[in-house]
């Protein structure tokens, strides 16, 4: 298993066409055993695209230890060659959500000093896929949700381990000695993802085995619906709007959008106010459909996203942020 990893990596990487243009790749590394495999098939694994590698830790400040897991991991970079970039919290992480936003802010700084081209890593599996599609499926996502993680998110993240399973990370890097760091708050049931990786989905597997491949083929299978939902609807978006496509957001007739049966209209709302950087949840949907269908003129509303909606004379306008100021 082990050997065929690093060859089925490298034909997925060539594939995949993720890396066309790239000049140069950060490597997102916590120092454990995804990501030190990732950044070590990048390293090591011969017949990769040639480009020069970057890793970049960020140290959470959870455990008396992650300090000396940071310098760990800079002497292991300086012992593979490869340069290393760190950055400590400013306070100790509480939150999955706040250690997230604290990482990719760090390894978008890192990108922009290194350049144009320059992508960054992340060493995603497909486990990692499965954990995430059965937490979105129990907190109700539509497909969009259970797409899952992306395979590559704009403008410059790429996921090239989100096709390979964990388990043959760990036969590559015992086959290979590639020494990792093990955090103990990765058992930690305080978080999420600890309780669904360590007993959540193994007992799914056990009465339902096959369970953890189904996740990850539901997410395929919601991400190519979404994107053709997504084509369809800009395509009827661009139909009714007037002007049609304007940069400075939609406007459409109140009686034309009236027309449509409530299921059309709610997406072709919702993917209107996605497109100008809207986030509209369940809720909100809901309260945009009726406000459409409802409200008088001379109203609005603002959406997550700061988009606004605003019914004025029989036209229903979406407004981005900056224009709606």
């Amino acid at each position: 298993m082990s050997a065929g990893l690093a060859a089925r990596f490298r034909a997925h990487l060539r594939g995949s066409g993720r890396l066309d243009g790239a000049t140069s790749a950060v490597v997102a590394v916590s120092g454990g055993l995804d990501s030190m495999t990732l950044l070590h098939l990048l390293r090591f694994g011969g017949g990769t695209p040639p480009l020069p590698l970057h890793a970049a830790h960020v140290d959470h400040r959870m455990r008396a230890e992650s300090g000396a897991d940071a310098a760990w991991l800079a002497g292991v970079c300086e012992e593979w060659g490869v340069p290393y970039h760190g950055r400590a919290a400013p306070a100790p992480v509480r939150t999955e959500a706040e250690g997230r936003e604290l990482r990719y802010a760090f390894f978008a700084d890192v990108a922009r000093e290194l350049g144009r081209g320059t992508v960054v890593m992340t060493a995603h599996t497909a486990d990692d896929q499965a954990e995430t599609v059965l937490f979105r499926i129990a907190r109700g996502s539509g497909p969009r949700g259970l797409a899952g993680i992306l395979p590559g998110r704009s403008p410059s993240i790429v996921r090239p381990l989100l096709p390979f399973r964990r388990r043959e990370l760990e036969a590559y890097a015992a086959a290979h000695g590639v020494s990792h760091r093990r955090d103990p708050s990765n058992r930690d049931p305080r978080w999420t993802r600890n309780r669904l990786r360590h007993e959540i989905l193994p007992s799914l597997e056990a009465a339902v085995p096959g369970a953890a491949g189904a996740l990850v083929s539901l997410a395929e299978t919601s991400r190519a619906e979404s994107a053709a939902l997504e084509l369809l609807l800009d395509e009827r978006i661009e139909a009714l709007a007037a002007p049609p496509g304007s940069g400075s957001g939609f406007s459409f007739g109140r009686e034309t959008l009236a027309a449509l049966p409530d299921p059309v209209l709610i997406a072709l709302l919702r993917r209107a106010a996605a497109r100008l950087g809207g986030r509209p949840g369940r809720a909100a949907s809901a309260d945009l459909l009726r406000f459409v269908r409802e409200s008088r003129s001379g109203r609005s509303v603002t959406l997550a996203g700061g988009v606004t909606v605003s019914h004025s004379r029989g036209s229903v306008r979406f407004l981005p942020a900056e224009r709606a100021r």
